[in-house]
């Protein structure tokens, strides 16, 4: 399997290509015949990243060490 997020101006999409038949037949499965894509949405959105997002959640919290 092939699995892409594409990323253009604003938009962002996930296409995933299957590379030989058990991919083919995996996709299958969900109804997909040959490559799928879909669009996510906007990717102008937060420019926080993904690891500042999560820590700024737990920010406060007391850190408990095994």
């Amino acid at each position: 399997m092939k699995v892409m997020m594409v990323v253009e101006g604003g938009d962002c999409a996930l296409r995933i290509e299957p590379t030989d038949e058990e991919g083919l037949a995996l996709l299958a499965a969900f109804g997909v015949s040959g490559a799928y894509q879909a669009k996510l949405g906007d990717a102008a959105g937060s420019t926080m990243l993904a690891t500042e997002w999560i820590c700024s959640s737990y920010e406060g919290a007391p850190a408990e060490l095994d």
